[in-house]
């Protein structure tokens, strides 16, 4: 396996390809007692129209965590057992653009990875597991739909995108997971889940090369990934300004945000992004001048947060909270980007930040969970992670006052609440 050594980071990453094609990262921990591996497929909630062999393939909302959820049903036992009886801690996930299998464990970890790599290639699929699972996930669709948090997001994506998936819940809806079928399933799993659209990544003292032996075992696929669409191109501006409803909560809960340029550079989106987080914290950060401000004078209290994130080809800077009245403070927030000038204490400011972001980084780099997550985020991502510190020392004042103000302008800014009944 080649070697990447990153003694700023204190860390060395073994990393190889497979003869089948899997890209494999390991993070040697020399006298850690917990191992951790990641097995991750670039498959997420947004991943909903593909074409493949020249053909578009149209799916249902919610069918990648679905998929997720199937992938334990063996055809003779349930991949739960396994890493129950070998005392590990097993679990998946499924995002906007990702999903993951993982395991942690203290002892057999080469029986535990053997078992995440054979049942996460290994679909099975019947009618009646099927419609069972409607009947689980769609008890999860209904607490959604009832969480005040949840709605507000998604109805931001709705008033921020025309036609970009996100703007659907990533657990779909009764309906559209009522249309899943083995057959598409069974497509999906086909399309998706080849070596070279996922990747696997372990940290812990654990041994690279038997890692490297162990994902040999994974079966080859001709396949590559699919050309993927998420709807047509779209502006800056948002389709609504507003969006509002009620629902049984004791005060308003809101979410304003502004979609972000997103590009096709991995280097440079991650750029955007790093900015995006520094930016939104320089302004809205507890401590800075206009947090300080609105939580005196009662318009903001502690669940106040803002920051960006970001999904296939978007991303989206935002802020929320419970607040009396959402609009004034999306006022004071546009007159305060339109005004910032990055003055001195800002200047300040804007260091101190770049600092606490690099050491958060840093002992992150103790959490062998962190390390594997964010090492497949950022190779689906198209950058390197451990380029973070070079990347944050790059961002400059100027930059960082151009971002606040083109991104919270008024015209660029959407506005979702959730007010009492």
């Amino acid at each position: 396996m080649n070697v990447k050594d990153y003694p700023r980071c204190g860390v060395k990453i073994h990393e190889a390809r497979t003869s089948t094609g899997l890209p494999v990262f390991v993070f040697p921990m020399e006298g850690f007692r917990s191992k951790y591996a990641f097995f991750a497929v670039k498959y997420g909630g947004c991943d909903r129209r593909f074409r493949q062999d020249g053909r578009w393939t149209d799916t249902p909302a919610g069918i990648a965590h679905y998929l997720e959820h199937k992938m334990f049903d063996m055809p003779d036992y349930n991949a739960m057992e396994p890493f129950a009886a070998l005392g590990a801690d097993p679990n998946a996930f499924t995002s906007d653009g990702m999903t993951g299998y993982l395991f942690s464990c203290t002892d057999h970890f080469e029986e535990c990875l053997q078992e995440l790599l054979h049942y996460v290639t290994t679909p099975y699929f019947t009618a009646e597991s099927v419609a069972k699972e409607q009947g689980i996930i769609g008890q999860e669709i209904r607490m959604g739909e009832d969480d005040p948090g949840r709605r507000v997001r998604r109805n931001l994506m709705r008033c921020l995108y025309r036609s970009h998936p996100v703007r659907d819940a990533i657990v779909g809806t009764a309906d559209s997971i009522a249309r899943i079928t083995p057959e598409t399933l069974y497509e999906c799993h086909r399309t998706f889940y080849v070596p070279s659209n996922m990747v696997l990544c372990c940290a812990g003292d654990v041994d690279p090369e038997g890692v490297l032996a162990a994902a040999e075992k994974v079966a080859p696929c001709e396949k590559n990934s699919p050309e993927r669409d998420y709807g047509e191109a779209e502006d800056l501006l948002p389709v609504s300004v507003r969006s509002e409803e009620k629902m049984a909560v004791s005060m308003p809960l809101f979410m304003m945000g502004a979609k972000l340029p997103w590009k096709p550079d991995g280097a440079a989106w991650a750029r955007e992004m790093i900015l995006a987080d520094l930016a939104c914290d320089l302004l809205l950060g507890e401590g800075s001048p206009l947090y300080s401000e609105m939580y005196g004078a009662g318009l903001i209290n502690q669940s106040f947060y803002a920051g960006s994130f970001d999904f296939p080809k978007g991303g989206v800077c935002f802020a929320g909270g419970r607040c009396p009245d959402p609009e004034a403070v999306m006022g004071r927030i546009v007159d305060a980007a339109e005004a910032f000038r990055m003055d001195g204490p800002y200047k300040a400011r804007l260091e101190r930040l770049k600092r606490a972001a690099l050491g958060n980084f840093i002992m992150a780099l103790d959490s062998p969970e962190e390390l594997c997550h964010t090492q497949a985020e950022s190779w689906f991502g198209g950058w390197e992670r451990m380029e973070y510190p070079g990347i944050l020392e790059s961002i400059g004042a100027s930059e960082a006052e151009a971002f606040l103000k083109e991104t919270f302008r008024a015209d660029r800014l959407a506005l979702s609440a959730i007010r009492p009944l």
